[in-house]
């Protein structure tokens, strides 16, 4: 097993740690560790370099980078998000989220590994007061990377859009979800990190519970994915299209996807790998337009164009409104406990326009939490 100088690394960097057949290895960092509290010491944006770790080789004011053994670089940045942040409530639904297979969540903070500038790069999300430190771990970190990592967990965590008004708006309209919204003050929509993987996560969880989807995921990421290494801990990275699109089709019907999702699958990667299908060009389309573009491909009807319009690329009036689980928690609340249509799933949610998609992630935040309660 080897790893492909596509992925733009040099071969000799990186070793196997023995995946299963098709996996692919983006490297590991044998000797590199956390800092801990200590070597921190008052390691910040106002710290103007003092109590700097051994090791650091240059700050400025919002960024320590940090030489690790091997070659590896370690670097922290801290973000300021527009207006109030909580992120505890992001984490807590990565914690209860089935679609969150590549995340490795605590109270606290998330770690994720991505492809960045087609190399993996692993990212640590955390919150500290009203500002957001994100550390990162990679070979040969350059600036244009940690920038682009910067602006994904900007992306992914809503960042830079402020909660205010949807906080302060949509209670006065809809005092039901107004209720909810006191349970989660500040709460922000947490995106899928990929949307490619938003993509395949909601074609794979068509016509199955939410438990088998997970699994299958899984093993889409086992069978094509890439794996980084750092401190003995391994990260799993989502495939680009290309390597989906290479996987034969009996080798996914003989890890329990049925024929017609296997070619599904296959055929929407192989749209994204050779460009007819651009994922991130949807994001700026009209929400109509961006539905009518997804739809044309076999596998994808509305529920799945509106559920990547909103995980994958962050659409905020957006609502996937055939979604069971968000007709069964609204109608629960709103209709006396039968399960509610489609239609008026949409009728309730007008009211919260033109945030939608944020009160749709809230109430699947509750249904996640409530479940079992």
């Amino acid at each position: 097993m080897r790893v492909s100088r596509e992925q733009g690394h040099k071969s000799g960097a990186w070793r196997s740690v023995g995946l299963r057949e098709g996996s692919e290895c983006y490297g590991k960092f044998p000797n590199s560790r956390s800092l801990n509290n200590r070597e921190i010491g008052n390691f910040s944006p106002r710290s103007g370099g003092k109590d700097v770790p051994p090791g650091l080789i240059r700050h400025n004011g919002m960024q320590h980078i940090q030489e690790l053994p091997g070659g590896s670089m370690r670097v922290e940045r801290w973000i300021v998000p527009s207006g109030p942040l909580r992120l505890a409530h992001a984490l807590l639904y990565l914690r209860t989220s089935p679609s969150a297979v590549l995340e490795k969540v605590t109270e606290d903070a998330c770690r994720r590994a991505l492809r960045i500038n087609e190399r993996a790069v692993l990212l640590q999300v955390r919150q500290e007061g009203q500002g957001v430190r994100v550390t990162l771990w990679g070979d040969a970190l350059d600036d244009a990377t940690v920038a682009a990592a910067e602006a994904e967990v900007r992306r992914i965590f809503l960042l830079d859009e402020d909660p205010g008004d949807f906080y302060r708006e949509v209670p006065l309209r809809d005092r039901v979800l107004g209720r909810v919204m006191e349970d989660y003050l500040w709460a922000r929509p947490v995106l899928i990190a990929d949307p490619l993987e938003a993509l395949m996560w909601a074609i794979i969880g068509q016509q199955v519970n939410v438990a088998f989807a997970r699994k299958l995921k899984a093993r889409l990421v086992e069978l094509c994915g890439g794996v980084l290494e750092v401190d003995g801990e391994r990260y799993w990275v989502f495939p680009p299209a290309w390597r989906i699109a290479d996987l034969p089709e009996d080798l996914l019907r003989g890890n329990q996807f049925s024929r017609q999702k296997a070619r599904y699958i296959l055929g929407l990667a192989r749209a994204v790998a050779s460009g007819e299908l651009d994922l991130r060009a949807l994001g700026v389309l009209p929400v109509e337009e961006a539905i009518a573009e997804l739809v044309r491909f076999l596998g994808v009807g509305r529920w799945t164009a509106e559920y990547v319009l909103m995980r994958g690329l962050g659409r905020p009036d957006v609502i996937p409104a055939a979604d069971l689980g968000l007709r069964a928690v609204m109608g629960r609340h709103y209709l006396g406990g039968r399960v509610a249509t489609e239609a008026e799933v949409r009728e309730i949610s007008a009211a919260w326009s033109p945030w939608r998609a944020w009160g749709a992630w809230l109430w699947w935040l509750h249904l996640q939490v409530t479940r079992g309660v």
